[in-house]
């Protein structure tokens, strides 16, 4: 084996070691759990549920809770409540593995979209964003979202770069229909991959014909998934039970487009309604800031804390790559010294600002994970920029890389729960 891949041996086995230790603790609901934990062991305990999400992320949480035989014995009735610890880890069990996943999928696609070096960078600095590690350490299912929006990536580029295009843009739109399928922020990569695929048109690196042949793939790949997800959640819960407040006493009789069709009506106009503010809401304009973290899970004296604190200085160099990036838009000098091609520029820029404009446009509360698709390609441009540095100077980089390790270290008592090296002010 090649020394670049005794490097990625390295950097998935330190991701597996940080997501699945202590994956039980604290053996109490922290945060959302809330509500997936709940949703989740729904399908174990056949109890009807009605979310304003799809049910995919969810599925694949009952998935984890069937494949360990738990028993549905916590009610996940509120934050800090206390339950069996083998509940939880079989729970948090698949969203810890797709952690582990996104590490390599990302690998994949920095190195199909620029090479294995900086593929590799990618992956370390992703291993060490603690925002992301207690996303996928917990019940929750955007680390299902981002694996499949990456995954549908790396297909997309794959097919550009291949001659069984066909194959690949399949493969691509199935899993853009499961990243539709675990929540409709999920449309963030659709827009990015239709945006990138225009741009092929007006190069006039397509035909119109090819254009709209796999337009009509993707489209189908898409609406398949997501027809096929709530088949099998009607399949698996039909209805009645509580969600008859939601849904109507009927509800279970219907047949399945008639189901498939209130549900997601009902689920748009709880999406649309959702007005009120919360305090650990934030705004896309402090997203880059890493400003109003929020506070997944404490002990009653508040000395031991679980929040979405970022490592900061991935998050802050991140940050003001991205702000290089625009600047080289405008010039041509700058934009040839750090990027290899116009096209890796566009697809950084085009991958940040569509992870943003959706939350620009609503009004309801949004919060710092929505920043996530945004962060992953900031991170992409902040490696560019990483080995840009390295070729002028050696031990600037290495000095930036010892201060992200040590981002990750300072940040880790409240990725995962323990005492703060310094308490908290």
């Amino acid at each position: 084996m090649k020394i670049t891949g005794w490097i990625l041996v390295g950097i998935l086995a330190f991701s597996l070691f940080t997501h699945f230790v202590y994956l039980a603790s604290p053996s109490e609901v922290v945060f959302d759990e809330f509500y997936f934990g709940r949703f989740g062991s729904s399908y174990i305990s056949e109890t009807p549920y009605f979310d304003i999400h799809p049910p995919m992320g969810k599925l694949m949480l009952g998935f984890s809770a069937w494949v360990f035989n738990i028993e549905p014995t916590c009610s996940f009735g509120e934050i800090g409540l206390a339950c069996d610890a083998y509940i939880f880890f079989a729970l948090r069990f698949l969203p810890a593995l797709f952690g582990v996943l996104t590490t390599l999928i990302l690998y994949l696609l920095t190195k199909e979209l620029l090479d294995k070096k900086i593929g590799l960078l990618v992956a370390f600095l992703f291993s060490l964003s603690n925002i992301f590690l207690l996303q996928a350490r917990h019940i929750q299912i955007d680390i299902f979202l981002i694996f499949f929006g990456l995954l549908a990536l790396y297909f997309f580029f794959k097919a550009l770069n291949n001659k069984r295009q066909l194959l690949y843009f399949i493969l691509s739109a199935l899993s853009l229909g499961c990243c539709l399928s675990i929540k409709w922020t999920g449309v963030t990569f659709i827009g990015i991959i239709a945006l990138l695929w225009f741009l092929k048109l007006l190069e006039k690196k397509i035909d119109f014909k090819k254009f709209i042949l796999i337009a009509g793939i993707f489209a189908l790949g898409v609406i398949l998934v997501y027809l096929v997800q709530f088949y099998i959640h009607f399949q698996l819960i039909p209805g009645g039970g509580e969600v008859d407040d939601f849904l109507g006493e009927n509800f279970q009789e219907l047949s399945f487009p008639q189901k498939f069709t209130k549900i997601n009506t009902l689920m748009l106009t709880a999406n649309t309604s959702i007005s009120s503010d919360h305090p650990y809401g934030s705004k896309f304009f402090q997203w880059p800031f890493m400003n109003e973290k929020i506070l997944y899970w404490t002990t009653s004296d508040f000395k031991v804390q679980i929040t979405s604190a970022g490592n900061p200085v991935i998050w802050i160099l991140s940050t003001i790559s991205m702000l290089l990036a625009f600047i080289s838009l405008f010039y041509k000098k700058l934009r040839d010294e750090i990027y290899n091609n116009n096209y890796l520029l566009l697809v950084i820029i085009i991958g940040f600002m569509m992870g943003i404009l959706p939350f620009v446009m609503i009004n309801r509360v949004t919060y710092i994970y929505h920043y996530f698709p945004s962060y992953l390609f900031a991170m992409i441009n902040l490696s560019v920029l990483f080995f840009y540095i390295k070729k002028h100077n050696q031990v600037v980089f290495w000095i930036l890389i010892i201060l992200a390790i040590l981002g990750f270290i300072v940040i880790s008592p409240q990725t995962y729960g323990f005492p703060p090296l310094v308490p908290y002010l």
